[in-house]
């Protein structure tokens, strides 16, 4: 007897393999943190969390949204393999022009940064290593988002846990073995970052050509129209989920940017689950949009937020409750302040997460556009409510920035793609 396949098998075990590769990345940064804040203090973790988040910001402009690009354009012509070819192979093209141009940039701006800016003289050499980087980061995020185009989750999944597990064991032997201190931690993701970035175009050789269409002028212009849209929203997107620690550090001083990381990392749990999610509405929204069924579309959303909000306020109510405990038993005492910004960043996150999870919905639909402007709008919000509020409450306004910006942007978001569905059909 024949056993029917299960509708929904497909998607539950992409969902996995992308939940498994967030999971290992989270936890990878998770150890770090902890083995950073344990060695070093608060100091170290701040300057740390500092080159990090500037690395971070950086890479959204190297990559230049190629990646999200890739992903549309793959999952929308999945039965055409030669156009699928053209867009792969110009976006790899794209791909490390971009990088290399921002790497220059980083590493030219860094004295800037680091001494002007925020006046931490000792982020200099790191920012100028991480700039090393963004070339091989652009490659790595255009075969990311050609792999996640085509659902082949497991090899997105072994990708990013390959470098995660890297990262990990090399940075943690740099500083605790070696007493590099911060140097250590950033040679530790550099170094995989690099190796991941020039053997990873193998895994999708096959949609590559070494040919004319390494510059095909309509999918060169489709991807970077596409990408600069992405760039610019995710740049904006980054700045509301960011702005806080980089205005904590022009504020205040490394310590408290590193006591209010504590905060944001135990935080960022509850969105594991919804980012992982996401990998997997994107591409679908996408192909669904291609087949003209809005009607499934806005079936996934809905049954999407309701079951991915359920889940993140559970998980809040857990960690609220056991927020002392593991801040003093992973970190130490002396980040037990953390605790109040981290009740107000889990309110926010409750409420954001099941957004996070059909995030890309508008960028699936072909109206990328809109959401850049979503995010320029939170943005400005959040922006005006960091200056106004950490000089006057330190981290705890930085949290009451940073929450009331992601209810806000839920709030908008959805409201805004409710309309442009109701349009299409």
């Amino acid at each position: 007897m024949k056993i029917p396949k299960l509708p929904f098998s497909k998607t539950i075990i992409d969902v996995q393999w992308a939940f498994i590769s967030i999971v290992t990345a989270s936890l990878a940064h998770f150890i770090l943190r902890i083995v950073l804040g344990r060695e070093l203090g608060a100091d170290g973790l701040g300057i740390y969390t500092l080159a990090f988040t500037i690395y971070l910001f950086g890479m959204q402009f190297a990559a230049f949204g190629i990646g999200a690009a890739l992903t549309k354009f793959v999952a929308q012509f999945i039965d055409d393999p030669i156009t699928i070819r053209n867009y792969v192979s110009s976006g790899m093209t794209s791909s490390i022009i971009t990088g290399t141009i921002m790497g220059v940039v980083l590493f030219l701006l860094a004295p800037v940064i680091s001494i002007s800016f925020f006046d931490v003289p000792e982020l200099e050499p790191l920012l100028k290593l991480t700039a090393i980087c963004y070339p091989f980061i652009a490659i790595q995020k255009a075969v990311l988002g050609t792999l996640n185009g085509f659902r082949r989750m497991h090899l997105y999944a072994l990708l990013e846990i390959i470098q995660n597990v890297a990262v990990v064991c090399i940075s943690i032997t740099l500083v605790l073995l070696y007493g590099m201190g911060v140097m250590g931690a950033v040679v530790g993701f550099v170094v995989p970052t690099v190796v991941i970035g020039i053997i990873c175009p193998l895994l999708i050789r096959d949609s590559i050509g070494l040919d004319q269409s390494l510059w095909d002028k309509p999918t060169l212009y489709a991807t970077t129209i596409f990408g600069l849209y992405v760039v610019m929203g995710n740049s904006i997107g980054f700045l509301n989920t960011q702005v806080d620690s980089i205005m904590l550090g022009y504020y205040l001083n490394p310590a408290e940017v590193g006591i209010y990381a504590v905060a944001v990392l135990l935080a960022q749990t509850l969105t594991l689950l919804p980012s992982a999610v996401q990998r997997i509405t994107g591409p679908t929204i996408a192909t669904l949009h291609g087949k003209g069924d809005i009607q499934k579309i806005r079936g996934i959303i809905i049954s999407t937020m309701k079951k991915i909000f359920l889940i993140s306020a559970a998980l809040a109510l857990f960690i609220a409750a056991s927020g002392q405990f593991f801040i003093e038993f992973l970190f130490k005492s002396e980040f037990l302040p953390a605790f109040t910004p981290l009740l107000i960043l889990l309110l926010g996150q409750t409420f954001f997460s099941p957004f996070m999870a059909i995030g890309s919905t508008l960028a699936s639909i072909g109206k990328v556009h809109i959401s850049f402007r979503i995010a320029a709008v939170c943005a400005i919000l959040n922006l005006g409510l960091n200056v106004l509020l950490i000089p006057l409450f330190g981290i705890v306004g930085a949290a009451i920035a940073t929450a009331g910006t992601l209810v806000g942007t839920f709030l908008i978001s959805v409201i805004i793609i409710n309309i442009m569905l109701k349009r299409i059909i």
